[in-house]
């Protein structure tokens, strides 16, 4: 009894969520403007030119506010080589408030918080034992969508990027290192 009561309850709760929250999945693309590495104590700097980010999630729309878990990838350059250069993989939980507006514009804001790895080569002559790891990471951004239809929006967004906590457990430093990134994605979402 109790079994089929508890089914019950749950198969009422997924019949009823659609008035409630529209799942969508969404991807992006855009020019990843990462910071430089730098290790403040020893004044090292690893230039790191704009390279290209990707992003893609899966989420729920409570019709202003959304929640959503996203995977991104981001490759960025050395300043000084063509061949080294340091990737980031990041999981987040992303929140966002969609502002309520009478036309098909609505911008937005958003935050997150979750996991990056960095990956990335050393440059040469300097031992950088910090950059294969994972790290806390947060992010804040803000954009706009044009509802292309009842289940299309295109957006376009900007993302302040940043992993937390980087060490180094090289003697020979005596900080930890600070890294950012800031991101410019297009992309399209299509809400169920």
């Amino acid at each position: 009894m109790k079994k089929t009561l508890l089914l019950s309850m749950i198969f009422a709760a997924l019949a009823a969520s659609p008035a409630y929250a529209a799942p969508y999945v969404s991807g992006s693309v855009g020019l990843g403007m990462a910071g430089d590495f730098k290790e403040p104590a020893l004044g090292f700097v690893y230039g790191v030119d704009s390279g290209f980010a990707v992003n893609g999630a899966v989420g729920y729309d409570f019709d202003g506010y959304r929640v959503e878990g996203a995977v991104g990838y981001q490759e960025n350059h050395y300043s000084d080589s063509d061949t080294l250069g340091a990737t980031l993989l990041t999981v987040m939980a992303n929140g966002y408030y969609d502002f309520k507006t009478s036309g098909k514009i609505k911008p937005y804001v958003m935050a997150g918080l979750g996991i990056a790895h960095i990956n990335a080569d050393d440059n040469p002559g300097v031992t950088t034992p910090w950059l294969d790891e994972t790290y806390f990471a947060w992010q804040l951004g803000a954009g706009v969508g044009y509802e292309v239809s009842s289940n299309v929006t295109i957006d376009v967004g900007y993302r302040y990027l940043k992993p937390e906590g980087i060490d180094c457990p090289n003697p020979d430093h005596l900080t930890g290192v600070s890294w950012e990134s800031h991101n410019i994605l297009a992309g399209i979402r299509y809400k169920f």
